[in-house]
């Protein structure tokens, strides 16, 4: 096995830590509560969305302008954006501020931190987009068990009673997690973890978008196809910092960084050759490419180098590419794989899709459902799963064809299957009776992985708050 294979095994434990920390944050963090559980139950699936809406409910309203415009309707309650007014958001919050202004005077020309023509890249990805998932994301402060227990209280004054929640103990209220950071002592320090999201300001918004449309431009990344997945871990915040200490827009790890490392030189190459305005753009800025692949600071400690503003959100999008094409050669390459020298049994992702007569599916989506799920587990393990999967399933092909249903990831599980240990004891609670498992169920069952749903659920929240395919690229994630 290869440095870098071994690195995407190590990388793997770290990116389900990142969804915990985040994704799942979010899936739950408006949920229901019940006794001492949360409330995910039997339409698990269309509960989880409701959760990620209900997270946008109170964004205040919204002066139209340039692509902002927005007539949203959620479980039919209005949803307008707007961005927030610093002077608003009080010192716990603006706490970016002064970084901004320092970009600013970095940024001569007014590329990243200054206003553009958005409608000549609305077509690509519009700014609301960009607006929408930051606003979102996670919640503007940190709450204490105080604040929880007293929210629960505010609660039931106006709640009906079988509404109403229970008010336990101080003591029985967890803190919420502090999942932003703050980096005062510049790039090369550790992160000091803070619980209060920065100010979702119109010049916070429009650094983060001009980065990721020159980014996505210059390396040639579609946007459409990566905001769901950065709408899962970061919510597009420049310091969002995961339990696990994955830090920044890309939400990097250490073995992360060691493999964007690895590949940096070669896209810097490419960026520095190339005539495409956006990549001349990104050269401008200092910082955002450092000097080599050794420069690319890589621990825990070290964690600001892709947090600390300026040069980032620049310099962890860039990060972010080469991660994106690394991981998309190598899953590519597992998916093609024909033969092993060292197992003479050894059957192809082909030629399983000919036996289990799929062939004439959508092998490209196919392809990035398992590309996806790299995020999480590297390159060869979606492969290997997805392999599983197929001989389970032509085992039953007489009674239960593939079809592409069985592709669906508009998944969830109930509370009670999420607790239950993965194999049979989770099987038993899933109550398919005699039904083949399609894809996702497999994948939660045998695998633990709801990583595919998750993105598509932030997909779906996208759709339904501003468009189909507004933010998200046509049928993503679906055959």
């Amino acid at each position: 096995m290869g440095s870098k294979q071994v690195q995407f095994w190590i990388f793997a434990s770290f990116c389900f830590l990142s969804f915990v920390s985040f994704g799942w944050y979010q899936l739950v963090s408006n949920s229901k509560i019940t006794s001492n559980h949360i409330d995910l139950s039997s339409t698990a699936y269309e509960q989880v969305i409701e959760k990620l809406e209900a997270l946008t409910f109170n964004l205040g309203s919204m002066v139209p302008k340039d692509d902002l415009t927005c007539n949203c309707k959620m479980d039919n309650k209005l949803n307008l954006l707007s961005f927030e007014d610093p002077e608003k958001c009080g010192p716990e919050r603006n706490y970016l501020q002064d970084e901004l202004k320092t970009f600013k005077q970095i940024d001569t020309n007014g590329y990243f931190s200054g206003s553009r023509d958005y409608s000549e890249t609305a077509h690509f990805l519009p700014r609301k987009c960009v607006l929408f998932i930051m606003r979102k994301f996670w919640k503007d402060r940190a709450l204490s068990p105080a604040e929880k227990r007293e929210a629960d209280i505010e609660f039931n004054r106006t709640a009906s009673p079988e509404a109403a929640r229970e008010v336990k103990d101080e003591s029985a209220y967890k803190q919420d997690p502090g999942l932003f950071a703050k980096c005062d002592k510049g790039q090369n320090a550790t992160p000091e973890r803070y619980g209060h999201k920065a100010c979702v300001s119109e010049d916070y918004v429009n650094l983060v978008y001009n980065s990721l449309i020159d980014v996505s431009e210059c390396l040639e990344i579609p946007p459409k196809f990566i905001t769901p997945k950065l709408s899962n871990e970061s919510g597009l915040h420049v310091n969002a910092y995961g339990i696990v200490n994955d830090g920044g827009i890309g939400q990097f790890t250490v073995q992360a960084l060691l493999d964007v490392a690895q590949n940096f030189d070669r896209f810097k190459r490419k960026i520095k050759a190339s005539s495409n305005s956006a990549c001349q753009r990104l050269l401008a800025i200092p910082g955002a490419l450092p000097n080599s692949g050794k420069d690319i600071l890589s621990t825990d400690a070290e964690r600001c180098h892709v947090i600390a503003t300026p040069p980032n959100p620049l310099r962890s999008l860039i990060y972010y590419g080469v991660f994106y094409h690394s991981l998309k050669l190598n899953a590519s390459t597992a998916f093609a794989r024909s033969s092993d020298d060292k197992n003479p049994e050894f059957e192809s992702v082909n030629q399983l899709i000919q036996q289990a007569g799929i062939s004439g599916f959508d092998q490209e989506k196919i392809k990035q459902m398992l590309f996806v799920m790299s995020y999480n587990s590297g390159p060869g393990r979606p492969v290997v799963f997805f392999k599983e999967w197929l001989k389970y399933r032509i085992q039953t092909l007489n009674k239960f064809p593939i079809n592409k249903n069985d592709f669906n990831m508009n998944y969830w599980p109930e509370r009670a299957q999420m607790t239950a240990k993965p194999g049979e004891a989770r099987l038993s609670l899933m109550k398919k009776n005699g039904v083949p498992l399609s894809l996702a169920e497999y994948l939660f069952a045998y695998k633990n992985s709801l990583y595919i749903p998750a993105v598509k659920a932030q997909a779906n929240m996208l759709d339904k708050g501003l468009g189909v395919e507004t933010c998200t690229e046509n049928k993503f994630l679906e055959l």
